[in-house]
Formats: C-alpha cells, structure tokens, sequence
C-alpha cells in the first residue's frame, strides 16, 4: 500500500434497511466519469497496491490475500468478462481500511479500490479526515484535479425520497501507468445517513 497509515478518525457505515438507497448510490457513483488530464509532473511514482501490478491474475491476489491471513469476502461477475474480488482483512496496520476491492477484465486485474470506514464519524469529522487525505496525496504526488464537487444537492431521480440529499467530491491523479480517485461519498436522509472515503486506483 502506498500509505503507512492514513489520518486517525472513524466513518459511519449505513443503517440496515436503506431500501432505495442502494439504487441511488450506483447512480451517484455514475457521476464520476473518468477524466484523465495531462500527466503532472508527481514528487512520486503512483504504485498499485499490495505490491500488485496491472494484469495480475485472479489467483495471483488471492495468494497475496492469504499469505497475510486476510479474508476473501466475496467473488462476482458484474459484467461479461469483468470480475470483482473483495477482502478484507488488509488492512496493513490501518484499522480504518474496511474493504479491499479487486477488479479484473478478461482474468487481468485492473483496478484496486481500498474503503475507508467507521461508525462513530459525523460529516464534519469525515469531511476532514478526507482532506486531510488529500494533502497528503498532493504532497507525494503533486496537485489533484478536481473531478466532481457536488454537495448536499437533491437527486434528479424521481423515485428517491426528496428528503434525500448527497454529496459527492473527488479528486484524480494520473500518471503514465496509474490513475488514483479519492472521493468522498455522503447520503442522507432525515436522521439516516451513509458516509465512505475511497481510494480508487485504474488502469489508465
């Protein structure tokens, strides 16, 4: 991994019986459309997690998961061709790291996304957990472009409550060989909400 450890701070994780809630963040997630800039001059080389490289296969993560005595949590087929891996147990020393997700195409890995999360985090907290992350990052890497910047705004869809309202920040860094998105998601809904930082590496 390419941190150590990240900020101390705790996240809340969605109540059960969401409902609706789980259409709409696959929605909210389409708003991240892939930008990739011209590549920044970086203080430092972006490296795929877990020491793993692009086009690794399935069965090579899986060797990486158990030799650190992590779990494997789950295995599907989003789409034809196109395979997720998830795990957890990776932490590394951070206890903030709550899933590792693995992507592959045609058996070749080709995107690492690391969740952060805990219970006992309000907005505010995780808002500065989150750009306490991207100071960092900025720091080993140069300047992030910011992608998307929506916040507490009501979704468009008809078939969400309008109590309803997200808020979704990302920034991307790109180099020649790896593209890595921090975002920062949050729904809420009168007393509920869902909170979750991501660190999301691609294959340009």
């Amino acid at each position: 991994m390419i941190f150590a450890s990240l900020p101390e701070g705790h996240l809340r994780l969605p109540p059960p019986g969401f409902g609706a809630w789980a259409s709409f963040l696959f929605w909210l997630l389409g708003l991240l459309v892939p930008v990739y800039p011209a590549q920044q001059s970086a203080l430092k080389e972006i490296k795929v997690p877990y020491a793993m490289s692009w086009g690794d296969s399935v069965d090579k993560v899986r060797e990486m998961i158990h030799a650190v005595k992590a779990t494997e949590t789950g295995f599907t087929e989003k789409a034809p061709g196109k395979l997720t891996l998830e795990a957890k147990g990776l932490a590394v020393g951070d206890a903030l790291l709550q899933k590792s997700i693995f992507v592959f195409r045609d058996g070749m890995l080709i995107e690492v996304e690391l969740e952060y999360a805990d219970a006992a985090w309000d907005e505010e907290k995780t808002l500065d957990f989150f750009d306490r992350t991207r100071r960092r990052i900025d720091e080993r890497y140069g300047p992030g472009v910011l992608l998307v910047n929506k916040v507490k705004e009501h979704p468009a869809d008809s078939s969400v409550p309008k109590e309803m309202t997200y808020t979704l920040i990302a920034y991307q860094w790109s180099q020649a060989t790896v593209a890595l998105e921090l975002t920062f998601y949050s729904v809420a809904e009168n007393d509920r909400s869902f909170r979750l930082v991501s660190l999301h590496y691609k294959m340009p």
